[in-house]
């Protein structure tokens, strides 16, 4: 079984070096004993063609050319200036014309009831809580208070209560 991948591309690089072999033998002995054609015989005139040739490089020089198409102009003016990204909020926001973020496409596919803004009970809870514990120290604190001014008032020597902390 692993003979047949091997002789196959022993095959295939043998067939690709020959190609190239055949490609470049050399060209039948009668092709060379061929006289090339004259130009005159086609109806060319190499005598024209060089004539021709230096007049245009004569015009050249002098500076006209042939078909005459050279213009100079001047034109003065102060140029606008240039402003690329004019009205656009490159650093803190999408450029327009832009694909849209994935932020776009979450507000675009969410039905306007869902967009609404989430409540977070848990914080609410626990600032409730929070409220209601210190309103309980300063009752309580309020509570001792009133306590210890009556002893006092009675001639007892007690100790003051300590205000709550925040």
């Amino acid at each position: 079984m692993r003979r047949l991948p091997a002789v196959l591309l022993a095959l295939s690089v043998a067939v690709v070096a020959a190609v190239p072999l055949r490609a470049q033998a050399p060209a039948p002995a009668d092709a060379a004993q061929a006289p090339a054609p004259r130009p005159e015989a086609l109806g060319v005139s190499l005598a024209a063609i060089k004539r021709r040739l230096a007049a245009e490089s004569e015009a050249r020089a002098q500076g006209a050319g042939p078909l005459k198409l050279e213009y100079r102009v001047d034109v003065f003016g102060a140029a606008p200036a240039l402003r690329f990204f004019q009205g656009q909020d490159l650093r803190f926001g999408g450029v327009a014309g832009s694909a849209p973020t994935h932020a776009d496409m979450l507000y675009m596919f969410t039905p306007q009831e869902f967009r609404s803004p989430r409540v977070d009970f848990l914080s609410l809870l626990g600032a409730a809580a929070g409220a209601g514990a210190k309103k309980v120290q300063d009752w309580r604190y309020l509570r001792d208070l009133r306590n210890y001014q009556k002893l006092v008032e009675s001639g007892v020597n007690v100790k003051a209560p300590e205000p709550r902390k925040d």
